[in-house]
This record gives structure tokens, C-alpha cells and sequence, in this order.
């Protein structure tokens, strides 16, 4: 009976708790505009109102109905020029450096802002948010179509570097909750139906892009996981949409609207409510250890959530426990012992060596230290079918030529040509020319050099990402709100510059990989010895006799031509 009075008492108090909330962000909301019925969003430091429409108008006029809420007082608005009642209202020329004035008189005082449009969505989010969970309202305008209406949702900061004291543009948790304060499911954007989301700042990040343009990498290059077939949805990483966000009154700027990674995302079979039994697992490295690393075990406790500093993830361990760390534990201990001859015959037993593989250049041509142990998430789909551990990626925004340590964020370990040894063993082990893996990962690496990884689909993807951001004016907005703060050391954002600085690091960076970590062996007719057949067989080639190989650009620069004849030469008599 106790039980039951205290579920009762639970649920009045969360009930209390949201009706309280929404009525403070009723009562605390700044006056709005509604075009063709959705909301404009007002920021207070720079007096613009922002309004999301689809992306075709840009270039082009716009005409909506243009209403206004007025319970904040103003009276005699107009809206370029227009009073209300010539509804509806066309703005000519849309572009996203483009402002229209709204002029309105509140106690006798003249107001004056400014009306400008955006083809990202916007999401706004109402209260003083802090590192304690609050209930409070969030929009999310969807230019597209989909919903406009305010939500009510659980939210917080987020985020362990990025959230210190004194930090500016904070990360946010986003739950959804339904009238009960129960979870509410909602498909946003196109992602995947879900109630948790998050809010990724890029709060140090000078372009404010690479962790999307990093994930978003891995997503396409990352070969799926070994049960795909058994769970065609899994996914390994956290699919995003960039947005504008404003909260409390105030713009944020460009954010990515992220999925979590969870089992949701990774798709590992759930555990048996009925039995208790389980079967998918997930656990998070939350911070370094020799554990974490590969390079030590300990003892276990599955009383614990955690195995050293691996968290246990899914299934949650406030649902089922004691939880079930054995299989971690035995991949933790077999590769703390093995060597390079007991790693090229058992590693398969334990990972995913496809994805392990990928994720090693991947990591390596973003040099994403910080991505090395932690921030990666491991996943059995179901122990007790197939034990292996397979991974998702997480927080990619410390890579790409930057190095949170140095003050101007360059140097070090963020030079292209830095020469970048994996922490974790089951990568470093890769990096052995003895390890059989470390020739599929060389040949898996000139593959992707064809596609994804070339230099010119590097840059599209960069490229198209930020021009999307320049064209719809979020990019002005975002440097002016964020330049010189102290969460980026003071620095100017400057983002069209930061691009630039990106694709040619990028470019630097494959060109240092293709000539030494991932350089095909010497041999040019692959026949395993290097011979006067060698010699020949370039010969044709820069003769035009034959067609070219790989293995025939024996100096590693891009061309077959006399250089390789005589390097080859050299190599062959021993000097």
C-alpha cells in the first residue's frame, strides 16, 4: 500500500512540476510573430526575429499571413513596412543576410527589430537552464513541414570538457515527456522516432562542423556491424541535422540535433523481461585507464555498473542486475596477454575485425585522440549467440587539425604529418607490419582512397555543409554571437577561413598516410620478390605497353616515371 500511495504521490508531483513549468515559460514569453501559423523566435541580444521557411524561397519572394501575440502589449505593428491588416505580407529577394523591419509601440515607446529567415529549423528552448534537469517547453520549427508546436520536455546541460564552469555555448539533453511526465516518443527531422535527443554545440570547435562532417564520414565509409543481417537498422554512429537554437530569450546559434547512441541505435537484441535473461550489451569507455586501453585487466563485479572504466550501458543497470561483464572482461584480458602471432589467430573470436579496421584509419586520418579510449561505445548484439565486440563512434569534434591544448587550438598533435600511435592495442597492434591485419587494413585504406577518403569527396563534404550554413545567413549570426569568447580562447569564429584550414589539413594528412603508415609494400608484379621481372614490368609501364599498378609508384608520388626505375633499381641491389 505504500508502494502504491508513493507511485500516486510520484506522479501528482510530476504533473505539478510540468503544469508549473509551462505556465512560467507562458507567463516569462517575449511577444511573437506567427507567419502562415508558425512561430518567429525573438532574440533579445540582437534584436532580430528568426523565422525558418524552406529553402527554395531563398533567391525568391516570400508571402505568408503574418499575425502577431500581442499579450506583451505592442500595438501598431507593421512588418516590412506592412501594417497586419494588409496580410498577406510578400518579402521580396529572400537571402540570409537580408533583415526586415518590424516596428510596434509598447507603453508609448517605439520598438524596432529586425525579421530574418533561415532554411535551417529552429528549435526553441524556454527556462534558465542548468546542470539539474528542469520541465520546460522546447519548439522545434521544421521548415519542411512536421511539427511546430511546443513540447514539453526534460531538459539539461550536457557534456563533461564543454560543461566546466565559465563555458558559453552549451550542449543540451533533450527528453520529451508527455501531460504525465512519461517519455514521449516523437520522429524529428527525419531521424529516428525517439524521445531523448541531444544538442551538440561544437562550443570549441572554429568550424563548428567536424564533428557532424566526422560522423557523418564514418556513416558512410564504416562497414556494418557482423549481425546486420539479423538487425538491418543498426547503425554506429549518431545520425544529426544542423539547426539554430535559442534558449530562454537568447540565440545560441548552430547546433547538430543528435540521435544518442544506444541500444535503439545499435540495434542489439533486448534482454527478457520475463526471464531476466541477457542477451545485447553496451558499455561506454568514459575515461582513460590501462583497462580501457586494452593493455590491463582486472577482476570484474557485476554488482557494479562499472568494469574499470567502462559503464554499462545497455541493458541499464538500475533495470537488471547484477549486470554481466564476463565477455568484455575476457576480449579486455586476451588482448592485455596476446602478441602479435596469438592476435593474427584469435582477434576475430572477440572483435568485429571489419569494423575494427575501419574505425583504425578513420581515427588515424582524423588523428581523434580523444576518440582513441573513450568516447567509443562497445556492443555485443547477443552473447549468448556470438560474442564479439563491435563499436559506435561518439563526440568527434577534438579532430581534424585541431588540439584542444594549444592556445590558437593548432600545432602538436594537430600537424597533418604528426606521427599518431593508437593508445588502445587492439588499433595499435594494426600499425605492426608482422600483424596479418595490418595488410587488409593498408588494402581497405586505398579502397576508401578511391571514394570516400579521395581528397575531392573530402572536400564536397566539408564544402557543401558550410556553403548550406553561409547561404542561410546562420554562419553571420554564429560569429557574431560567439567571436572572442572565452570558449574558443578569445579567438575570431571565422568558419569560411576554418574550412579551408580543414580540407587542406585533410588533404596533408592522406598524403603523409599514403606514404608511410598505410604505403603498399614495394613490389611491383606483387609476385612477393623484387627482381629484375620488376624492372621490366615498370618499364612497360612508363612505356605504355602495360597497365599501371599500384605497387609500380615505388617513391610513393603519384606518378610512374623514371624516379620509380631508379629507387626500384636501388632496392633491388640492396643500396
Amino acid at each position: 500500500m505504500k508502494s502504491f500511495a508513493t507511485h500516486i504521490d510520484r506522479s501528482l508531483l510530476r504533473l505539478l512540476i510540468v503544469a508549473a513549468c509551462i505556465a512560467l515559460c507562458c507567463n516569462s514569453a517575449v511577444a511573437q510573430l506567427f507567419l502562415n501559423g508558425k512561430p518567429a523566435f525573438s532574440d533579445s541580444l540582437s534584436n532580430v526575429i528568426l523565422y525558418s521557411i524552406p529553402e527554395q524561397y531563398f533567391g525568391n519572394d516570400f508571402t505568408a499571413i503574418v499575425q502577431a501575440d500581442t499579450t506583451c502589449g505592442w500595438d501598431n505593428i507593421t512588418v516590412a513596412g506592412k501594417p497586419l491588416t494588409h496580410n498577406p505580407i510578400t518579402f521580396e529577394d529572400i537571402d540570409g543576410g537580408k533583415a526586415y523591419l518590424v516596428r510596434a509601440i509598447k507603453n508609448g515607446k517605439p520598438i524596432v527589430k529586425r525579421l530574418m529567415f533561415t532554411f535551417l529549423p529552429i528549435i526553441n528552448i524556454e527556462g534558465n537552464i542548468s546542470n539539474d534537469v528542469i520541465n520546460t517547453s522546447v519548439t522545434l520549427v521544421d521548415p519542411d513541414g512536421g511539427t511546430s508546436e511546443a513540447m514539453t520536455a526534460q531538459v539539461k546541460w550536457r557534456g563533461g570538457y564543454t560543461n566546466l564552469n565559465g563555458r558559453h555555448k552549451r550542449n543540451y539533453s533533450i527528453k520529451l515527456i508527455d501531460a504525465n511526465g512519461e517519455k514521449m516518443n516523437r520522429k524529428l527531422l527525419g531521424l529516428r522516432r525517439d524521445n531523448h535527443w541531444k544538442l551538440d554545440a561544437a562550443q570549441v570547435d572554429l568550424s563548428r562542423v567536424r564533428n557532424r562532417v566526422a560522423t557523418d564520414l564514418w556513416l558512410d565509409m564504416a562497414r556494418p556491424p557482423y549481425y546486420i543481417d539479423l538487425a538491418p537498422d543498426a547503425l554506429s554512429g549518431a545520425r544529426g541535422k544542423m539547426v539554430e537554437v535559442l534558449c530562454n530569450g537568447k540565440y545560441m546559434g548552430i547546433y547538430s540535433l543528435m540521435e544518442c547512441i544506444d541500444r535503439k541505435q545499435l540495434q542489439v537484441k533486448k534482454w527478457d523481461e520475463d526471464t531476466k535473461k541477457i542477451n545485447g550489451m553496451i558499455w561506454n569507455a568514459e575515461s582513460w585507464s590501462k583497462v580501457a586501453e586494452f593493455k590491463n585487466y582486472v577482476g570484474y563485479n557485476n554488482n557494479s555498473p562499472y568494469y574499470s572504466t567502462f559503464l554499462v550501458e545497455y541493458p541499464d543497470f538500475e533495470d537488471i542486475h547484477p549486470t554481466n561483464h564476463l565477455d568484455l572482461y575476457n576480449a579486455v584480458k586476451f588482448m592485455s596477454q596476446c602478441d602479435v602471432e596469438s592476435y593474427n589467430e584469435h582477434v576475430h573470436k572477440y572483435f568485429d575485425m571489419p569494423v575494427i579496421i575501419d574505425y583504425a584509419i578513420f581515427n588515424q586520418l582524423l588523428i581523434a585522440v580523444d576518440n582513441g579510449v573513450n568516447n567509443i561505445y562497445w556492443a555485443i548484439y547477443d552473447r549468448n549467440v556470438d560474442k564479439r565486440l563491435t563499436l559506435a563512434v561518439w563526440d568527434l569534434d577534438w579532430s581534424l587539425g585541431t588540439n584542444r591544448d594549444a592556445p590558437d587550438f593548432r600545432g602538436g598533435r594537430a600537424e597533418p604529418d604528426f606521427q599518431y600511435r593508437f593508445s588502445s592495442k587492439e588499433f595499435l597492434m594494426l600499425q605492426d607490419p608482422a600483424c596479418t591485419y595490418h595488410n587488409d587494413m593498408v588494402e581497405r585504406y586505398w579502397q576508401l582512397r578511391q571514394s570516400w577518403l579521395s581528397d575531392e569527396s573530402l572536400a564536397n563534404r566539408v564544402n557543401t555543409l558550410v556553403d548550406h550554413l553561409i547561404k542561410c545567413g546562420a554562419v553571420a549570426r554564429e560569429e557574431t554571437r560567439w567571436s572572442h569568447d572565452s570558449d574558443i580562447n578569445g579567438l575570431t569564429l571565422d568558419i569560411d577561413s576554418e574550412r579551408h584550414y580543414i580540407i587542406d589539413w585533410m588533404k596533408k594528412r592522406l598524403a603523409f598516410l599514403d606514404h608511410t603508415l598505410m604505403r603498399r609494400p614495394v613490389d611491383p608484379n606483387a609476385d612477393g620478390v623484387l627482381n629484375s621481372a620488376d624492372l621490366v614490368l615498370v618499364n612497360r609501364i612508363i612505356q605504355g605497353t602495360t597497365e599501371a599498378t599500384p605497387q609500380a609508384d615505388t617513391n610513393g608520388d603519384g606518378v610512374i616515371n623514371s624516379a620509380d626505375l631508379t629507387l626500384l633499381y636501388k632496392l633491388i641491389m640492396g643500396y
